[in-house]
């Protein structure tokens, strides 16, 4: 588990620093002395071993602290800043609501007006006053340590949870550390991803793990820990870098030990080339998600390497067909990735599970293609998500309303590579009447919402690829468009929609 190997660093480099939060560094003896004594605060509060723990507090180190203490008392952790309320999380054995006076919320009410959950106020200065001269001993709880939940929205846009369990994290974490390329001198940046994500919480334990340093930032200005600290990997995705090259207004100095690690999506070619003048050059596009981790890290050498994965060799990635049958090289198929070291479903999700966890494989909804060189090529989505920036959004609901908007048969939104390979969102309308771009631009304009961080485009057509079962078949129209682009084919409308 990774709360003994942090008492072990304790113990051997006791003055190292193990975290550096908002500006405030701890060694790895005050960590593990907080945790010991939040460990003994719980431990008094007589909480059933084996229910879920919801944390919810504003600082993310007191988030890992109190994690950390509950977990070795058998209870599984789930964070909650960043999601609404407890009742979104759809967990439903909470024991208990963790936060602090200094968050000073009300607990959660039923219906009738009483406390939802019980509530445990936890002081956040615990163990800051007393640090002791040497290292507390570390304190195993009785039977199994618990688990973390973190969320998911990757396959269909709602929430999902997805279990870590200590056994899980101890056979994976030397791994990740591994093809990182962390170790105890790595000065590890996490900015201020919160710990329901997966980069919010396995990030830091990889480096905590190697026995390296990790820094979290909650301010305002996110460039700040790359002009105070000599930071040896980085860790973004495609919707925080633009956030963090504007805060920087030019004052970042380019570092290139700096190694760039952009998980969530894919990297524009102009935030590439932004990225590589400012920060670093540096810069690795990783494939990974909540239920697999990290499955591909590619160098960015060159623009064309944004469209392409390499593989890591502990992984069996695999396009096939519609009826599971494995494709060759320059065909376009679903992805599937072998399951190992992984979650076998969601966590309560018994449809969810069925349909992207089916013969030892997870199904993530990625549409792609191998080359011949052995890398992957992600081409879109099979299902209904499409992927802005990190942000899985359901089309869903889009999709029905602008069918209602425009009278038209049907909608379907999908996302494409362009020419240049940048994602491109395409509005595939289906009608028999005829709709003017104007008209078109005033439905998207109203219905697309966060879609429009990505440049928009529309089709009409008469009739949308379905299924023998009547639904839409998005990979065959996927590959229509890829084709018409491609092509140029003359008779399809393409009408580029204000962002």
């Amino acid at each position: 588990m990774a709360i003994s190997t942090i008492f072990r660093h304790a113990r051997e480099s006791p003055d190292k620093t193990a975290v550096v939060h908002n500006d405030v560094a701890s060694s790895y003896a005050q960590l593990a002395a907080r945790i010991e004594a939040c460990r003994r605060y719980f431990a008094q509060q007589d909480l059933p071993a084996g229910s879920v723990a919801v944390i919810d507090v504003d600082s993310l180190l007191d988030a890992w602290v109190f994690g950390f203490a509950l977990r070795s008392l058998g209870l599984t952790t789930c964070a909650l800043r960043g999601i609404e309320a407890p009742g979104d999380l759809r967990v439903g054995s909470i024991g208990c609501i963790v936060t602090t006076a200094a968050d000073d919320r009300p607990a959660p009410k039923n219906a009738c007006g009483a406390p939802a959950w019980r509530s445990v106020c936890a002081p956040s200065d615990l163990g800051l006053a007393d640090v002791p001269i040497g290292p507390p001993e570390w304190h195993p709880a009785i039977g199994h340590p618990g688990g973390h939940i973190m969320m998911t929205s990757g396959t269909t846009g709602a929430y999902k949870r997805v279990m870590r369990s200590g056994e899980m994290e101890t056979r994976t974490l030397p791994l990740h550390a591994e093809i990182h390329g962390m170790s105890e001198s790595s000065v590890v940046y996490v900015s201020n991803f919160p710990l329901w994500t997966a980069g919010g919480y396995g990030w830091p334990l990889i480096a905590w793990r190697a026995g390296g340093t990790v820094i979290i930032h909650q301010g305002t200005d996110l460039h700040g820990p790359l002009l105070r600290h000599d930071i040896t990997h980085v860790f973004a995705t495609p919707g925080t870098l633009p956030t963090l090259l504007r805060a920087s207004n030019g004052t970042l100095r380019r570092n290139d030990a700096t190694r760039l690690f952009v998980t969530g999506g894919a990297l524009s070619r102009a935030t590439l080339a932004a990225v590589k003048r400012d920060l670093t050059r540096q810069v690795y596009s990783v494939l990974a998600s909540t239920e697999m981790l990290t499955v591909a890290i590619t160098p960015l050498d060159t623009a064309d390497d944004l469209n392409w994965h390499r593989i890591l060799p502990s992984f069996e990635v695999q396009v096939v067909d519609e009826a599971d049958n494995v494709l060759g090289p320059g065909i376009e198929g679903l992805v599937r990735i072998r399951i190992d070291d992984g979650p076998s479903g969601y966590l309560d999700d018994e449809d969810s599970s069925r349909a992207f966890f089916r013969d030892g494989y997870f199904h993530p909804g990625d549409v792609g293609m191998f080359g011949h060189d052995g890398r992957l090529r992600l081409c879109g989505r099979a299902s209904d998500v499409v992927n802005i920036f990190g942000d899985k959004i359901a089309t869903g609901p889009i999709e029905q309303a602008l069918q209602e908007r425009l009278q038209a048969d049907a909608v379907c939104v999908v996302s494409i590579k362009s020419i240049d390979g940048d994602d491109e969102i395409y509005v595939v309308i289906q009608t028999r009447q005829k709709l003017g771009p104007a008209e078109i631009e005033a439905a998207a304009n109203a219905t697309l919402g966060p879609l429009k961080r990505l440049p928009v485009r529309s089709v009409s057509i008469r009739d949308l690829p379905r299924n023998p079962a009547g639904k839409i078949d998005r990979m065959e129209l996927r590959r229509q468009l890829s084709a018409a682009i491609a092509d140029n084919v003359a008779g399809v409308r393409h009408n580029a929609l204000a962002r």
